[in-house]
This record gives structure tokens, C-alpha cells and sequence, in this order.
């Protein structure tokens, strides 16, 4: 069992803040829409305490502002053994992060409540941060982080991510992929 400090669970609660208020909504479109951010985690610790304290929501928009990026949304060709994959500078490096989204049906074999059948359709999305592009996020490599899910009617978000240290700094590196973009709202 892994216990962690209030101030290690401060700082990891930060991230996620900054992240939801990022992307609180994905327009509709009848794809997967996919984005990449990248969150620096001393300055989302300074914009939680920033949102705590602020009277004004364009203070906390600066903060959270400046202790992200968050890349150009894209989306992925949904298919049988389709990959798609992006490369993105890591902010202020000569880093690059290559995210991968792949679809498969040879892969994960689950099946529904009640479902008497089982569906094979999965996908995988990967990232890492090297300093150099790479063919593919989800290939076996040291360092990426990966994530992959049953891929049908009820597939929703699937985010993976990791931390990682640039320059003595630690950040949170992620993808995050909104299945139901095409879904109305509730």
C-alpha cells in the first residue's frame, strides 16, 4: 500500500485541477477527439493557491495559463489496426513528445453486463518524451507511458500520462482522448 503526504496529494490534485479546467467540454463532431498537455508542476501548485485566494476568475485563468500547454486537438483515423501519431516540442526544450492512438480488435476481449458475447475492439494510446520523435508512443520502449480500453458504445474518456523531470523541474505529461465527442450532452 502506497501512502502518500498531504503535500504530495496537494501537488497531484493541482494537475488534474488545471487540467479539467482546460478541457471542461469537447465540441461535437461524430470523432475521437484526442489533445496533448503538458503541465508544470511547480507552477499548478502556484495556481491552485492563486484559484484558493483569487477574486477574480481572469486571475485564476492567468495562473492556471501559465502552468500549461495544452496542445492542438486532433483526431485519430478510427479503423482496424490504425495508428495515428503526433509529435509536439516540449515547452521551452529541445524535447519532443510523440502521442499515439491505435485501434485494434485482436487485443483485449471483454464483454458487457448481461452480454452473453464478447466484443475484441480495443484501443491504445500512448506518449513519451525523448529527444527525438519516435514512429510510435506504443511501441515497447522505456520511459512511455500506455494505456488501453474496450472499444465500444460506452468507451468515454481514456487519458495516460506520466511525470517526468526536464531541467529539474518535474511535469505531467498526458494524452487524453474523448470517445463520445459525438455523443449529445445529458
Amino acid at each position: 500500500m502506497v501512502i502518500y503526504s498531504s503535500i504530495t496529494l496537494k501537488a497531484l490534485r493541482a494537475p488534474l485541477l488545471v487540467v479539467v479546467l482546460a478541457y471542461g467540454v469537447a465540441a461535437q463532431s461524430g470523432v475521437d477527439k484526442c489533445h496533448v498537455y503538458v503541465v508544470d508542476l511547480a507552477k499548478s501548485a502556484r495556481a491552485l493557491r492563486a484559484a484558493e485566494q483569487a477574486e477574480s476568475e481572469a486571475a485564476v485563468a492567468k495562473a492556471v495559463a501559465a502552468a500549461q500547454t495544452v496542445f492542438p486537438e486532433f483526431q485519430p483515423k478510427i479503423g482496424e489496426e490504425e495508428l495515428t501519431t503526433k509529435h509536439y516540442s516540449f515547452p521551452g526544450s529541445k524535447l519532443v513528445i510523440t502521442a499515439s492512438v491505435y485501434y485494434t480488435d485482436e487485443s483485449m476481449a471483454s464483454h458487457g453486463d448481461g452480454a452473453t458475447t464478447s466484443r475484441n475492439d480495443s484501443m491504445l494510446i500512448g506518449i513519451i518524451v525523448a529527444n527525438r520523435g519516435k514512429a510510435s508512443a506504443i511501441e515497447p520502449q522505456a520511459g512511455n507511458a500506455i494505456t488501453e480500453v474496450t472499444y465500444d458504445q460506452y468507451t468515454n474518456t481514456i487519458r495516460a500520462k506520466q511525470h517526468i523531470k526536464v531541467r529539474g523541474r518535474m511535469y505531467l505529461v498526458g494524452i487524453e482522448c474523448n470517445c463520445m465527442a459525438d455523443k449529445k450532452p445529458r
